[in-house]
Parts: C-alpha cells; structure tokens; sequence
C-alpha cells in the first residue's frame, strides 16, 4: 500500500504520482493542523449564513409571494438544491479533492445570496426560488465539511462543534442589520447569507492538498449494509421532522407579533443547538453507539417540536427549538459515527446517504406545510 498526494494523480499526467521524498504521509496528523482549522471555520461561517437564510426566506416569500400556495416554494426549492448537490458533492470530493468540490459550493453560494436580496428588493418571486435553490446547493456542498472532517482523523465532531460557533454570531449582525437596513433587512439578510460564502471560498481553496491510500478494492472495508440502512433510516427522520419545524416557526413567530431580529435569535438558539453536541457526543457514541445516541435524539426532537406548538414568547419559542435541535445534532452525529466507526463509505454510499436525509426534509417541509 502506497499514499500519495491526490492531486498529483490527474489523467493525462505521465509523472510519478508517489512522494519525492519518499517519507511516509501521516494522514491523521494532516489535518489536525490548518487543514482541520480551516474545515471547522468553513463549517462555522456556512452555518452563520445558513441561520441567515433560514431565519428570513419563509418571511420574504410571505412578503413578495402574493398567493398562498406559493409561499413554501423558495425553503423547498432551498431543500431541493441541498438534495441535488449530495451526488455532485461527493464525487467531486472523491475525483478533484476538497478544494475544488467546496470551492464550487461556495461559489454557488455567493451567486444565490445576491440574486436572492435582488429579488427581495424588486420583488420577483421566481427569482427568489432561483436564489433559494443555488443557497440550497450550496449548503448541500457544506455539510460534506462533516464527512470530511470524519475521514480526516475522526474529527467530525469538532467541525461540528465549530458549526455552533457559526450560529451563535448571527443574531448580533442580524440585530445591527433590522436597526440600519429598515424595510430592506430581509434582502440585506439574503445578501450577507450569500456574501458568507466569499470567506468559505477563501478558506476552502487554502486547504491542504488531500492525502490518499492506494489500496486494493479487497482491502477496504465498508460499512455493514444494516448499518447503513438503520442509520440513514434514524437520521432520515430526525431531519423529517426538523426541517418541518424550521418551515414553519419563523411564521409562527410573525404571527405572534415578534419581529424579524427575535425570529433569528431563536434561529440562531436552535441552530447552536443543532451543532453543540458535537462538543461532548463522543462519551455518549463510545457508551452507547452511534446508533442508540440516533434513537435518544429522536426523543428529544418529538419533545422539542411538540412543545414549540403550545409557545407564544422568544423563550418559549428558543427553549423548544433548542430541544429539538440538540436531537437533531445526536441524531445526525449518531449517523455519522456509525457509518464511519467501522468502515470507509464509498462516495456512492456518502452520496446516497445525504441524498436520503434531504429527501426527507423536503418531505417534512411539505407535511408540516400542510398543516392548519
């Protein structure tokens, strides 16, 4: 077995793809460094502009959407780009490395912010969906940063740790931006959401250059598949109901009288919540496995998002979605440890994986919209 640089291995190159040094490449130490720094910090700031664009687009499609029916197109369209990057995503990552692959998610990002406030401020409806879409594949591309970050020295709960990070600052920006932006805060809040991105393309073309294993197909070991299947099935629907939640609070919270500003404190809560347990999930995965922790995050997702119902107040509405969100986070976390503790998964198997979660919460979008 051999390791090598990845992007030394290019069709149409004739040189040595092998180390000219000769050293042995330690791959668990590699991104221990700027590497893993790097993926952490993408992760945060592709988080900040997801609680941006979250805490705002079911606002700005009630404000410009004019027929009813109308008014989850833009977060399903968000879904639906998220579920179209998982193939892409994953075979980027696998053929061109994690530069090019995260480079293009944030690029996609960036476009889909400006055209997004664009159509906020002229108040073009389908260009408010094309911009959503282009957000979604974006944040699509962004949570491969978990995937990456698990195969890279299994540090997948750090890079999620420093999602929390991301969530927690949002509010604050959102608060200056409601205060000095007026009636044009739901575009402003769309524009930074894209702008974000300009900082995860800087940091994703920095990453070092990715090391591989030259292997026999005989020598890598994958996944059970019954361990791929209940674990993408428990994920599956913890998402189901999160995203549901997340369509359908920030019109809860207008309806009860509380402005944009608290709607995304209570986004940005809930958010951090999502992503805090990467902190302290470890303990819980060594006891117990990754998928029982799957299963104690559903719990706390049904308590969470059946109390949010029963709120009128920022607290209440926080201390829900807190709840919800932290079983979401030991849902997702449960997932990805399960799939990584034993096995190396294909990128078919990564892209088929994520691919599933979206489905359903596009599904989750679609029944929780349909609700009285």
């Amino acid at each position: 077995m051999a390791r090598v640089d990845s992007l030394r291995m290019r069709a149409g190159q004739l040189f040595c793809a092998c180390d000219s040094d000769g050293l042995p490449i330690d791959l668990d130490r590699l991104p221990v460094g700027a590497g893993l720094m790097r993926m952490g910090s993408a992760f945060g700031v592709s988080v900040f502009s997801q609680v941006l664009t979250l805490s705002v687009l079911p606002l700005a499609s009630q404000e410009i959407g004019g027929e009813p029916h109308r008014l989850a197109w833009p977060y399903l369209a968000l879904l639906i780009g998220a579920a179209l990057a998982g193939f892409p995503a994953s075979f980027l990552m696998d053929m061109f490395g994690r530069r090019a692959a995260f480079a293009l998610g944030a690029s996609l990002g960036i476009a889909g912010g400006i055209l997004a406030a664009k159509a906020a401020i002229d108040r073009q409806f389908s260009m408010l969906v094309i911009g959503a879409l282009w957000l979604g594949m974006a944040q699509g591309f962004a949570l491969f940063y978990r995937h990456a970050g698990a195969m890279a020295g299994h540090a997948g709960g750090l890079v999620f740790g420093a999602g929390a990070a991301g969530a927690l600052v949002a509010p604050f920006l959102m608060e200056g931006l409601n205060l000095a932006a007026g009636p044009f805060t739901l575009a402003y809040a769309l524009g930074l959401a894209g702008l974000a991105n300009l900082v995860t393309l800087w940091l994703a073309v920095g990453l070092p250059a990715r090391q591989v294993e030259i292997e026999t197909a005989a020598a890598i070991k994958r996944p059970k598949p019954l361990v791929f299947i209940v674990s993408t099935a428990l994920a599956a629907l913890a998402w189901f109901g999160m995203t549901g939640l997340m369509a359908r609070v920030p019109l809860m919270m207008a309806g009860c009288g509380l402005g944009v500003s608290m709607t995304a404190s209570a986004m940005a809560v809930h958010l951090a919540a999502m992503y805090v347990p990467g902190f302290v999930i470890g303990r819980w995965i060594s006891a117990w496995g990754g998928i029982i922790v799957e299963l104690c995050g559903l719990l706390l997702i049904t308590l969470g998002g059946s109390a949010v119902f029963w709120q009128g107040t920022v607290a209440g509405f926080s201390l829900a979605l807190a709840l919800a969100g932290f079983g979401w986070g030991m849902a997702t976390i449960g997932a990805l440890a399960a799939l990584h503790r034993d096995g190396r998964p294909s990128p078919v198997w990564l892209a088929m994986h994520d691919a599933t979660l979206f489905i359903s919460a596009l599904a989750g979008a679609l029944a929780f919209g349909q609700l009285g």
